[in-house]
């Protein structure tokens, strides 16, 4: 047979011991805890409220700039993603230099917008600077593949860094398609 289980509350007081002494250091360490603990989250507002309502170099957040990525990230998207650059065929410089006209076209559009909305947004202009330089590359190698169809493509580096990896930093949602990267994806498959 089972015990059966004391009654409920028990019979005899479970305070009746006095607490244990508690140092007075305590007080001070959650004093100051509590200190630090509002110092950070202070520390922390501020920070988001700076953050936000001030210009990121990591970003391009000026309103009516991100509304011409977005238009031209399509339009680049459209125009280069089903234009196959693979295979060994005589057609793919052609190819090439039909993607990099798309570009071209698209940051030139990105260029229009006026200068001093650009200038506001600080990564802006960085950013279709190396455009540019993937393009100027594109035609470079485009040149070489004429008179060398097995030439390989080599993606520009600023301060040795991948171009690509500057770009797609800049938190654009624009990143850079890979067929502009690897445009010698053929030929460096069937090497």
């Amino acid at each position: 047979m089972v015990d059966p289980l004391p009654p409920y509350p028990p019979a005899h007081d479970a305070w009746r011991f006095p607490p244990p002494p508690v140092s007075g250091r305590w007080l001070w360490v959650a004093i100051g805890g509590g200190v630090a603990a509002t110092i950070a989250i202070v520390a922390l507002v501020v920070t988001l409220v700076v953050a936000g309502s001030s210009d990121l170099r990591v970003s391009i957040d000026e309103p009516q700039i991100v509304d011409a990525v977005d238009a031209g990230c399509s339009t680049m998207a459209a125009g280069v993603e089903p234009v196959s650059v693979d295979g060994l065929d005589v057609d793919r410089p052609n190819r090439i230099e039909a993607q990099t006209a798309v570009v071209r076209d698209v940051v030139a559009s990105w260029r229009e917008i006026d200068a001093d909305l650009r200038a506001s947004d600080e990564p802006f202009d960085d950013w279709l600077d190396d455009w540019d330089r993937l393009v100027e590359a594109r035609d470079d190698y485009v040149a070489e593949l004429r008179s060398n169809p097995s030439a390989l493509f080599e993606e520009p580096e600023v301060d040795g860094e991948p171009i690509s990896t500057r770009m797609d930093a800049v938190l654009t949602g624009c990143p850079v398609p890979d067929t502009l990267l690897r445009p010698d994806e053929g030929i460096a498959r069937n090497a």
